[in-house]
């Protein structure tokens, strides 16, 4: 299938978007030595299923009777036969359904239904005239393994020798920095890229490997994103883990309360001791007052 895409530098090429298909290196074969492949058949039909045989025979009892006897839940003429291009339809009891309601049911993790809407089924956008786009975010291959779950992969192929040159160049910078770049839809380029009408909507992350002059890129596909569940604290003790924060609390009031008194009286106790400091560094800002010289003893001599 071709696809427009785009490269960090704004170019657009048309390139082949094509699916794996892995080559079996083991080969089944019969007694006989042919090739063994793998067929669809027909299993059973709605006329003989549980529902159409208890309409038939009333009940269990009777059932298992009638399956002893022989066999009503078998159609020898159709059961068996090969399938091929099959295609899904919603039928009833007046035939086949041509127009269908679709509706999205979205759960919460314990399976009860968080929302009930309409399905909408929007256009495919990998295949259109506006160009996949680069959105600049890069994550390592090793975190991407960590936090996404990939369901799908599709290769992209160049089909001329100028498209082989452009996709080389994207696989040979992603090669380098060892990660995926997120791949975007839509003209503005913010929106998950969907592979057909009314198909899910992926987030696609672009893989480059480069191996002298080949290339390989791989577009892999997530709708899953793995996130580390809320831990849940355990319920029990829960009364007594209460009342003893009560307590420690209490406690705790009154050992503050303590300390708080004792820093009162410490400060009323300090004041006046602040004050005499000072008067004492005001007192030693103060000039000395000079000394007065002392008088001059004199001597009488005795007669």
């Amino acid at each position: 299938m071709p696809i427009n895409i785009s490269n960090v530098k704004g170019r657009d090429a048309v390139v082949a978007l094509e699916g794996l298909r892995p080559e079996r290196e083991v080969r089944y074969t019969d007694p006989k030595h042919r090739l063994v492949g793998t067929r669809r058949i027909l299993k059973s039909d709605i006329d003989h299923d549980l529902p159409a045989l208890l309409e038939e025979h009333e009940d269990l009892d009777n059932l298992a009777d009638a399956l002893v006897d022989s066999d009503p839940e078998i159609d020898i003429e159709r059961f068996g036969s090969f399938l091929s291009q099959v295609m899904r339809v919603y039928v009833t009891e007046e035939g086949i359904i041509h127009r269908v309601d679709e509706f999205e049911i979205i759960t919460k993790p314990d399976g009860t239904v968080r929302e009930r809407r309409p399905r909408k089924k929007e256009r495919q956008n990998i295949n259109s005239d506006v160009p996949i786009r680069w959105s600049g975010k890069f994550i390592k291959k090793k975190d991407a393994i960590k936090r996404f779950v990939f369901g799908n992969k599709q290769q992209l192929a160049h089909v001329n020798g100028l498209t082989f040159d452009f996709l080389y160049d994207i696989a040979k910078d992603l090669d380098e920095r060892d990660s995926l770049m997120l791949l975007r839809g839509g003209e503005k380029g913010n929106e998950p890229i969907i592979l057909h009408r009314g198909g899910r909507p992926y987030n696609a992350f672009l893989e480059g490997r480069v191996k002298g002059d080949s290339y390989c890129l791989l577009i892999h596909f997530s709708n899953l994103e793995l996130k580390k569940p809320k831990v849940i604290e355990p319920e029990e003790g829960g009364e007594e883990e209460e009342k003893g924060s009560k307590g420690a609390e209490a406690t705790g009031t009154k050992k503050e309360g303590v300390k708080a008194g004792k820093s009162e009286g410490e400060q009323k106790v300090q004041k006046p001791a602040r004050k005499r400091g000072r008067k004492a560094q005001e007192e030693k800002k103060q000039p000395a007052p000079k000394k007065k010289p002392a008088a001059k003893k004199t001597k009488t001599k005795k007669k």
